[in-house]
């Protein structure tokens, strides 16, 4: 395996000291955290800034006024305040699975098996972002929203809302002529209806005024199909250094203008390694999972960590900093990097394929694990009754 220092001085020109050393963990920080982290680098260097014609307008949003109107943003800083690191991810992965309106596209069970954590834990990740200031955000759908509203003002009445819920439409036209045929006084049904006019909402977000969240990198098609890697270092283009030009016999002002763009040249050749790294192992995702990304399959292919470092020449620790807490626009979807991953399951059908096949048989979670285990050693892959038992709880969102 080729070494890291030699993978950034041969390709990248860039010489290797204990400030880049140091500034390895800028691989672990997301757009948000290395956006933060330049900002606050400029700030300390006088000869370095940031040149705002250089950024598009529409990524303008490490500014700290637009930050504080993004109630999106708000929201995840908050929660990652006080819930652990991978409730953190998954909170963060159900945000970005919100709609323009902010209701929850996402499937509960889809969640669980893409963040391989419990369905009652995604309930209740699911419950605290509803109640987030009471806004309701994460609901499913307009019904789901106005139910959540009127229980929150102790107004709710189940059969009243029952009865509006199945004639929306009829009540939209005001056309009440159902009300002949349920039992229920016409007065008592209007005042209702009026009162969740009056007093509800019918969207917890509006998209108008929410600039969403932005993963770390795309996997887009061009014209011909093909795919295209973007990461979204948007800063990097931007950050500029102004030298001062003084004739001065002062040895101590002269290093410390040395020093000054030691910093620029160090703080530009770590960002370039970290982009240029991360569209590597993003090309070989997109190469390897590409009938999954296109939507012709619903399974992943073989491709973990430790292959992403054969093929790169880069350290596990190295792949593993590049995709921590990382997400990833694709053509289906936002996704955390590290689920478009499959380890080996038996010799070259990834875990994925097995669980795919588990999911696909009819009645799956009440046939026997031994049962299962031999129906898939007679297509070909011989898993033990336990591992069997291990991707069923995880398709159930047990684990």
């Amino acid at each position: 395996m080729i070494k890291l220092e030699n993978i950034i001085t041969n390709d990248l020109n860039i010489t290797l000291n204990s400030f880049l050393y140091n500034s390895i963990s800028l691989f672990k920080y997301s757009s948000d955290e290395l956006n933060d982290y330049i900002i606050n680098t400029c700030r300390d260097n006088p000869l370095i800034y940031i040149d705002e014609d250089k950024i598009p307008l529409t990524v303008l949003s490490y500014r700290n006024e637009i930050k504080s109107d993004d109630i999106l943003s708000e929201i995840l800083q908050h929660f990652n305040c006080f819930l652990l690191e991978k409730d953190q991810l998954t909170m963060k992965y159900i945000i970005y699975s919100l709609n323009s309106k902010g209701f929850l596209e996402a499937d509960t069970k889809e969640i669980c098996s893409i963040m391989h954590t419990t369905e009652n834990n995604v309930e209740h990740l699911i419950n605290l972002l509803q109640n987030y200031e009471n806004r309701g955000i994460g609901c499913k759908n307009i019904v789901n929203f106005l139910s959540f509203q009127l229980k929150h003002k102790k107004i709710y009445n189940n059969y009243l809302f029952s009865i509006f819920i199945s004639h929306m439409d009829d009540i939209q036209k005001q056309n009440y002529s159902f009300l002949k045929s349920i039992d229920v006084n016409e007065t008592d049904f209007l005042s209702y209806v009026d009162l969740i006019k009056n007093s509800c909402e019918l969207f917890p977000v509006n998209g108008e005024d929410t600039s969403y969240l932005t993963p770390e990198a795309s996997i887009l098609l061009d014209d011909n199909n093909n795919f295209v890697i973007q990461v979204h270092d948007y800063l990097l283009e931007s950050v500029t250094f102004e030298p001062i030009n003084l004739t001065t016999a002062e040895n101590s002002f002269t290093r410390k203008m040395e020093s000054y763009k030691n910093d620029y040249e160090e703080l530009v050749s770590i960002l370039n390694a970290r982009k240029v790294y991360l569209a590597d192992i993003l090309t070989i995702i997109a190469n390897i999972q590409t009938d999954y990304l296109m939507g012709n399959t619903s399974f992943l292919n073989t491709l973990d960590q430790n292959m992403l470092a054969e093929y790169t020449s880069l350290s596990p620790a190295t792949i593993s900093r590049l995709l921590y807490n990382k997400f990833i626009a694709t053509p289906r979807g936002i996704y955390p990097i590290k689920s478009l991953l499959s380890k080996k399951c038996y010799k070259n059908t990834s875990v994925s394929y097995v669980m795919y096949l588990i999911k696909n048989l009819d009645d799956f979670e009440n046939i026997p694990d031994n049962k299962i285990s031999a129906m898939l050693n007679e297509q070909g892959i011989s898993i033990s009754r336990r591992t069997v038992n291990k991707y069923k709880n995880q398709l159930l969102g047990k684990i």
